[in-house]
């Protein structure tokens, strides 16, 4: 992340750690590494709590469509705490 923030004129990167089923977005702004709580992305009761996905899981796919895309996704809408 170090290396990659050379390379995004200075600006804040973005990462993730995951083990597939637990995901945490971690923040470099240059001076400091700051990480969310661990997300888990799947759970048994997923489909009964689609509200709850909804809110606290959703960030990580709005995040890889943006990264993964063409540049034409659009921009990820969701304040990300960390």
């Amino acid at each position: 992340m170090k290396d990659a923030r050379g390379g995004n004129q200075g600006g804040i990167i973005y990462g993730f750690v995951t083990t597939g089923g637990q995901w945490r977005m971690v923040k470099y702004d240059g001076k400091s590494f700051s990480k969310t709580e661990i997300m888990m992305l799947v759970f048994d009761t997923m489909g009964e709590e689609r509200e709850r996905w909804l809110n606290d899981c959703s960030v990580v796919i709005d995040c890889l469509k943006l990264a993964l895309g063409n540049g034409n996704t659009g921009t990820v809408k969701k304040d990300i705490v960390v």
